[in-house]
């Protein structure tokens, strides 16, 4: 799935959830400026990984008082999936890192 598409994605799911009402909501649920999800939208950026933490931090905080159990639950596994994201980053930079250092 392509960058523009991933984050399009969690931001209809948060959306969805309820969590946010638009995109400058959703900036500030990922502990950042409101105008930054445009702004990184706009460049075609990965969100960062501290962006990727938060987010899932503020899911996982929202999620505990969700009586619907099943929204509840997918609040939840996107909170793990955001967790992932940010795991696979840091792996791709370390890999970067890496390659950098040996060549």
């Amino acid at each position: 799935m392509k960058n523009d598409d991933y984050l399009n994605s969690i931001y209809d799911e948060v959306k969805e959830l309820g969590f946010v009402a638009n995109q400058y909501d959703f900036s500030v649920l990922c502990g950042r400026t409101p105008a930054w999800f445009s702004a990184i939208k706009a460049r075609r950026l990965p969100m960062t990984v501290d962006a990727y933490l938060m987010l899932s931090h503020n899911i996982s905080q929202k999620a505990v008082t969700i009586d619907d159990r099943r929204k509840r639950k997918r609040a939840l596994t996107l909170s793990e999936r955001l967790v992932k994201g940010a795991q696979q980053q840091i792996s791709e930079r370390a890999e970067r890192v890496v390659e950098l250092y040996m060549s």
